[in-house]
């Protein structure tokens, strides 16, 4: 309070310096004197009464100031966490997604392999089928040759066989 004092004091000397510099003015005859320490009182009274007031709203305001200050860094350090999360999860997927990739490539591989496999035991089995049907038709082949043969020569006249001869060749290509 003494430093208000000694600056409205200083500003008061200003004045009346200021006034008494040109010379023209002669502060004896106004009434500037007691206006200005009606002045100093008027403000000293406002001092009195609304400092305490001043310096509360001054201070709620800075309160006010400083917690949305601290709000809004608040905000910051969970946006930056929640960038920070965000790009770890990124990453993670990144990872799975690899990951995914690389083991439907390898079931590929393996199914590829599998029908390989399949294929190949089904083109020896037709191979071996195809074999064993070639070998019964040319036995089968041979039997209508030979049954063929037969009745030629049982409904000819040209080649007479009698019957012990028939049981010594039918016994022959039985046994």
């Amino acid at each position: 309070m003494v430093k208000f004092f000694l600056r409205c004091g200083f500003v008061l000397i200003g004045f009346v310096g200021v006034a008494c510099a040109d010379g023209r003015v002669d502060i004896a005859h106004t009434d500037f004197s007691e206006r200005v320490i009606n002045f100093a009182i008027f403000l000293a009274i406002l001092w009195y009464l609304g400092a305490h007031r001043l310096k509360a709203l001054l201070q709620n305001r800075q309160q006010a100031i400083s917690s949305r200050f601290e709000q809004a860094q608040e905000k910051i350090n969970e946006a930056r966490k929640s960038r920070e999360q965000a790009q770890k999860q990124l990453e993670e997927a990144q990872k799975k997604a690899a990951d995914i990739i690389a083991t439907a490539k390898k079931e590929a591989v393996i199914i590829a392999q599998k029908y390989e496999e399949q294929c190949s035991a089904d083109i020896e089995n037709l191979i071996h089928s195809s074999e064993s049907l070639m070998f019964f038709e040319q036995r089968k082949a041979r039997v209508e040759l030979v049954e063929s043969v037969l009745k030629e020569l049982f409904n000819s006249n040209e080649a007479d066989i009698d019957t012990q001869e028939y049981v010594r060749i039918l016994s022959k290509k039985v046994a």
